[in-house]
């Protein structure tokens, strides 16, 4: 079973990242939209997917939404962790 790793921004000091290597590439993979609210934030992370989408096949799974300063509710993990190779996440104004 896959992992995604949910990030904090609002945390002080250095974010360590790592990337994925089970994902050998975009081609059909299933992608993942967290949106956080913000004014289009869900519109522009869309935009993206689709034109991932039109290039390389992958697949829009799940499209969700938190609030902007509070975490991803558990139930919502589960779901990105089960139905997405990766997700999207961010924001926009």
């Amino acid at each position: 079973m896959n992992k995604i790793q949910i990030l904090n921004p609002t945390k002080n000091g250095p974010v360590q990242t790592e990337s994925n290597s089970e994902i050998l590439e975009l081609r059909e993979s299933r992608a993942g939209i967290l949106a956080n609210q913000k004014q289009h934030a869900s519109l522009v992370m869309e935009a993206i997917i689709d034109q991932l989408s039109h290039d390389y096949g992958v697949i829009k799974t799940v499209v969700a939404s938190k609030i902007t300063n509070g975490p991803t509710p558990k139930e919502l993990e589960s779901e990105l962790v089960e139905n997405c190779d990766w997700v999207i996440l961010g924001s926009a104004d």
